[in-house]
């Protein structure tokens, strides 16, 4: 570390991330010889192909773990998010997955996983300022 220095970078280089997720990849992969991860993405699209809602995902060590899901606004207590997460569960045991694993905020999600069948497994309080954050589970 002799030459080297440490920076602060906001709005860092969306490459250097990519590579830096790559690394850290490839570090659990050699750790562990669980094997490549593996991504993909459920979506609702309007007949114009333009993503109205949607979710991605990693497998990877037989489980798969949710990386974001939204859906636009006009869509909301529709069943979307229902849908989206009962696919994404499909896919997942079909990938060989035993359980799903992800974050999320009480601020956004408001019990949602909770009547998917998920279970919290920890939370963290005033994350944000005012809400929480929990990580739930779910054995497939």
């Amino acid at each position: 570390m002799d030459a080297c220095r440490l920076v602060v970078e906001d709005g860092p280089d969306p490459g250097e991330l990519a590579l830096l997720e790559n690394h850290v990849a490839a570090a659990a992969i050699a750790a562990t010889g669980a094997g490549d991860e593996r991504e993909f993405g459920v979506f609702l699209r309007d007949r114009s192909g333009r993503m109205r809602a949607g979710l991605s995902a990693i497998v990877w060590g037989g489980y798969c773990e949710l990386q974001a899901m939204w859906v636009d606004k006009p869509l909301r207590r529709r069943g979307v998010a229902r849908s989206l997460m009962g696919r994404a569960d499909e896919e997942a045991r079909l990938r060989g997955c035993s359980l799903m694993l992800f974050l999320a905020y009480d601020i956004l999600a408001g019990g949602l996983y909770d009547q998917l069948g998920y279970e919290t497994v920890a939370v963290v309080a005033d994350c944000p300022r005012g809400s929480a954050a929990r990580l739930y589970r779910k054995a497939l």
